[in-house]
Formats: C-alpha cells, structure tokens, sequence
C-alpha cells in the first residue's frame, strides 16, 4: 500500500511539474506566471517545433529477435512541426513529418471545431474523423453537442484562472535562473529573457508537498477559483436539469463552503500519507531511480518584453532500473518557438474534393485503411510491421456440453456431431477486421476481409461456400446456435489469414493473426 501511494504522489508530481514546468515567484525580476498566463490565453498564432524520445539501451543481447527489432525500429523517434497554424481555438493546421527508425512519414493536419483530417503519405485520401461521433460512453457522450460545445468554451474560459491559481501556489525549484539572450525567432532576431530551470527527482516530493501545503494555506484563493466555478458551470448544470438544481447548488455561499472543506480535507491527508510515504521509503528500484538525481529536467524559456513566450525547449530523463527491458532510460526533448502570437492567422486547408476515408471506431477501419495503402509506404510499415495493429489473438473456452445453455452460448465454440470445433462466424471475422452481412431472404452470410480483399460467402445447413466466387466445401454446414451463425473453426480462421491453436488441458482454442 506505501509503495502504490508513493508511486501515485511521484506520477501527480510529475504531472504537475510537465504542466507547469516551474515555479511560480517573479524570478530575478520577471514575472514568469504571468507569461505562463499569457501562453495559456494566446487566441492565435503560428509556431514551429521538435519533439523527440530517445531510448537508451542497456544490455540488449537477452532479448528476443522481436523485442530488439522494436527497440532499433523505435530507438529514436521524432515529431517535427514545420508549421503550425492556430487562426482561433476551433480552427488549426500542422504541417509535419514523423520519423522513426524506418523512414519519415509527413502528414498535414487541419481541425476544424471536433472535425479533424488528417492527410500522410502513403494514404491515397485524406482521413476524416470526428471523436465526438464515435467517443466511447461516458459522462460527455450523454450530453447533447450543445452542451459539450458550451462545457468546452468554458473550460476555456476559466483556464487562465486555473493557470493563475496554482502557479502562485507553486514554489520556485531553488536552481532557476534569468538572463538576456538574443535569439533568433522565425526571421526575427529577437533580445529576450531567458529562464533556464534545472531539476532533478530528489527534489519532487517536497516541492509537490510545499505546493499542496500552499494550496491549504489560500483558502481565500481557493474559494475564489471555486466560486468563479460555481459562476461558470451552474447555468449549464440548470439547463440540464431544467432548474431543478440541488438546494446545495442554489445557495452559492453554500455550495462553495461545502466543496472547500471537501477538498481541503483531501489535500490534508494527501500531505499526510505524503509524510508517511517518505519516512519510509520505497524498496522498488525503480521508485528509488525516479526519486534520485539520476532523473533530470532542464527546461529554457524564452520571453519578450509583451510577457510571450516565444521560445521553449526541455530536456527529461528518466532512468529505467529494469535490465530484463533492454533500455537503461528515456530521454524526452523538446524545441519550439512561436511567432504573430494573436495576430491574424489563417489555418491551411486540405483539399478533400477527390474525397476522405472515414474513421470509424469499428476493428476492420484499421484493417480497411491498410488494404489502401502504399505498402511500399513507411506509414504502412509503421502500421503493419512495427506497431503490428493487425495482430490478433482470440482465446475461446470451447463448451462441453452443446445441450446447456450459458450467457455466452452465443460466442462459445462448441464441438458438432461431426466431431469439428465450431465457432461464431461475425464474433471471430469482426475480432479479424473483417466486415460481416447477413441477407436474411438467402439465409447467407457474406465475409469481407477488409485486409486482403477475399470475400466468403456462407449459406446456412449448407456445406458449399464461395472464397472469392471459387466453391468450397467445408467440413461442417453453417449452422445456426443459439441464434448466431457458427461455421467449422479451421476454414473462417483460415480464410482470414489466421492460424489455430488447441489446448486440450484447458478446453480453449486461440486463433492467431499477424
């Protein structure tokens, strides 16, 4: 239980530390947080950038062919940005390139509202999807779009107040420092401040416990925050519940005392299993390597005399204590400048008129796009080879007795009287990316897969099929089981490019695909 609660503190130290990169006093005369506010409330611009990770390797020669593939394929990757285009918060474009240890992949990419289409090389179209039609459920999928339209802008809205918020809570880390530097800023030269910060893991746990010992102490500024909440969210909470708000919720005074004490009791016994996590230290290495100086982050910003910050750039590395996973550390870099910062901007557009590939959230998209790509294309090697999206394994407990009936009747294998292994035939196609029909005047059932482009036809209590208009004969008719289609194992796996494993102690049968 120590360890999980550590482990959490340093993940939420982390977090913090990612976002907010530093501390929040005016540094040498400069008032750092307010150029962190102006960054977060910056209504457009244009900017370049460089993400890079890096693996460092350790002893690689214990690993499997597999395991040293990928860490050579993705020893070094990185996203550049040559151009980014922000006109306003609904509307972005980006121009860039992703390489890895196979080749470079450009892409462009225009946002439009939640509309996102994403053009890369080797695609023959432009993809477009929007995550609002296919976000799996939660609490915003059961919002109407107006609301999450609204929910959205005011989050916006109140960003900077939360940016204010917990910059000023958080402490300065003690190397931090300012000086003048002429920097070169698109085709600008530029004279600008830069903030350089250095830290390092042994110094997380008391910054994060200052920090949430400064939040305790600003009831006055947390009640702020809070009531600016209150202000924002409850005309939405109104119109959701048609007026019927809480009598918790009507009475503003209330509902802000309420949530500070909630939230002030929270933070008081974080920072105590804090404390009772730290005089007990951790024995998991890598906990103790997160928390040493071997982890390091330097960080520089680059800041004009309008409190913008026009360039940035950071270096993290984490040490990976684990031999068995061939890479000693990770090393994340970042480079990036920002220039005609809320000045008109125009995002480029994609030229969508020969028309786009539709993501859908279905398994056979993947499958789907892959069969229109290149494959000669470094995206589809990426895809297919390096990230393998189309490797499959489907474990199944076949069920002894076909007479019982169970919840998953209708997805178990089950062996016929001819002594064959049958299967659900749309259950294992969709789990293979194939795409299945059903006609019901014809009692068939039509398979496409979507990778290769062989199409199966099956008919029930018939033991004819068609593979790609060819007859076949299988060993078992199609047959119908509890409702759903079940065909012999061997010929649908097959067919999809699959292999089939049994195991006779456990009762199980697993297709593979690669």
């Amino acid at each position: 239980m120590k360890k999980k609660k550590l482990t959490g503190w340093i993940s939420a130290a982390l977090v913090v530390l990612m976002v907010t990169l530093t501390g929040c006093q005016a540094v040498q005369g400069l008032d750092f947080a307010q150029a962190i506010q102006n960054g977060a409330s910056v209504k457009s611009t244009e900017s370049k950038s460089t993400f890079q990770l890096e693996l460092v390797t350790g002893n690689t020669a214990q690993l499997s062919a597999e395991a040293q593939t990928a860490i050579t394929a993705f020893k070094n990757v990185k996203l550049s940005i040559a151009n980014a285009k922000m006109q306003d918060n609904q509307h972005l474009s980006v121009d860039g390139a992703l390489t890895y240890g196979k080749g470079t992949i450009p892409f462009k990419l225009n946002v439009d509202g939640t509309k996102f289409i994403v053009q890369i090389e080797g695609a023959p179209k432009p993809i477009e999807f929007d995550p609002a039609t296919f976000a799996e459920a939660d609490e915003l999928t059961l919002l109407p779009t107006s609301v999450q339209t609204q929910l959205g802008n005011k989050i916006k809205e109140l960003q900077p107040a939360l940016i204010k918020f917990f910059l000023k809570n958080f402490p300065n880390p003690k190397n931090i420092t300012v000086t003048s530097s002429t920097e070169q800023v698109n085709t600008e030269t530029l004279n600008l401040q830069k903030v350089h910060l250095e830290l390092n893991g042994s110094e997380v746990v008391d910054l994060l416990k200052v920090f949430l010992k400064s939040i305790l102490a600003d009831e006055e500024g947390l009640k702020e925050l809070l009531g600016q909440l209150y202000d924002a969210f409850l005309p939405l909470l109104n119109e959701q519940g048609e007026g019927q708000a809480s009598v918790l919720l009507k009475d503003k005074s209330l509902a802000v005392g309420f949530a500070y004490s909630s939230i002030h009791d929270s933070l008081e016994e974080a920072v105590a299993s804090m404390d009772k996590a730290t005089q007990n230290p951790s024995e998991d290495a890598q906990v103790q390597a997160l928390l040493s100086a071997k982890t390091t982050l330097k960080t520089d910003f680059f800041i004009d005399t309008d409190k913008q910050i026009r360039k940035e750039n950071f270096e993290l590395f984490i040490p990976i204590t684990d031999e068995k996973s061939g890479v000693s550390g990770i090393k994340l870099s970042y480079a990036g400048e920002a220039w005609n910062i809320n000045k008109p901007v125009k995002a480029d557009a994609i030229d969508t008129s020969a028309g786009v590939l539709n993501f859908e959230s279905e398994p056979s998209f993947i499958y789907t796009l892959l069969n229109q790509l290149d494959k000669k294309s470094a995206f589809y090697t990426l895809l297919k080879n390096d990230l393998k999206v189309t490797k499959k394994e489907i474990p199944l407990v076949i069920n002894q007795n076909s007479e019982e009936e169970s919840l998953f009747d209708s997805y178990s294998p089950f062996i016929n009287a001819d002594n064959n292994t049958m299967v659900p035939v749309r259950f294992i196609s969709e789990q293979l990316g194939a795409d299945v029909k059903w006609n019901g005047d014809l009692k068939q059932v039509t398979i496409k897969d979507e990778l290769t482009g062989t199409t199966i036809v099956l008919t029930l209590d018939s033991q004819r099929a068609t593979v790609n208009g060819s007859p076949v004969q299988l060993e078992s008719a199609a047959t119908l089981h509890h409702g759903s289609t079940f065909v012999p194992i061997r010929f649908i796996a097959e067919k999809l490019g699959s292999t089939v494993s049994f195991n006779n102690d456990t009762h199980t049968v697993t297709i593979k695909r690669d």
